[in-house]
């Protein structure tokens, strides 16, 4: 679970810093998918901080209009619309399905599933997950008995709430949280590079007093009391 709160006498006898990203995505999106690879490409480049990660689906009315953009789709289209909106829900449930079986094959999966439905022609079904949860190397019996779980719901709309509390409006957004510096986190939206992870994690590394200097030299924007806006 996320924190937003600092306390003060973890973050002296804390030795070392930890990071946790925090990226919400559409996962039936293309961009969503270019952006998971980036954070994946950052992580395998790392060397130094420790850094933890999670991939979390989200989507409301906004961000399916975004989607709809993206795509060129006729946004008034109600019946599209409503088809959009269910099949984005159906592929998160079966996100959290899949992570049911490990991160990893949770993450495996959920790309695979963005890969097939990225040049535009493949329709999203349960044939579809079948074949996806194959390639991820998921119990597939077990994949749809756990999609249908109360469990599984629960974990979504669990993960819609954080998305809430964290004030996302788009997807991708990712979200930096560090151990030592808890009065605000940092909100990434668009830009999300491996090059522009590493730029910020050096940044939130130096010591506060520095680190509070150049983040005023950059474009940020406070969003709440516990948070900040990096927008580029």
């Amino acid at each position: 679970m996320y924190r937003s709160k600092q306390n003060t006498a973890d973050s002296i006898s804390s030795p070392q810093q930890i990071f946790e990203l925090y990226l919400f995505v559409n996962p039936i999106g293309h961009k969503c998918y270019r952006t998971e690879q980036e954070v994946l490409k950052f992580m395998s480049s790392l060397d130094g901080p420790k850094v933890h990660f999670r991939f979390i689906t989200f989507h409301n009315f906004n961000t399916v209009t975004q989607y709809m953009k993206r795509l060129n789709l006729p946004e008034k289209d109600l019946t599209l619309r409503n088809q959009i909106y269910s099949s984005i829900y159906d592929a998160s449930l079966a996100y959290k399905a899949a992570l049911m079986q490990g991160k990893k094959r949770g993450r495996n999966f959920l790309l695979h599933l963005q890969k097939s439905l990225a040049d535009g022609k493949t329709t999203y079904s349960k044939e579809l997950l079948a074949v996806v949860a194959t390639k991820a190397n998921l119990d597939v019996d077990m994949f749809f008995e756990d999609k249908e779980s109360p469990f599984v719901k629960s974990s979504y709309e669990a993960d819609q709430h954080i998305a809430q509390e964290m004030n996302i409006k788009t997807n991708p957004s990712l979200v930096i949280f560090d151990n030592l510096n808890y009065q605000y986190g940092l909100l990434l939206e668009d830009n999300i590079t491996a090059e522009v992870l590493h730029e910020v994690i050096k940044d939130c590394s130096v010591e506060c007093g520095q680190k509070n200097a150049n983040l005023k030299k950059t474009n940020i924007t406070t969003i709440g009391k516990n948070y900040q806006r990096i927008t580029h």
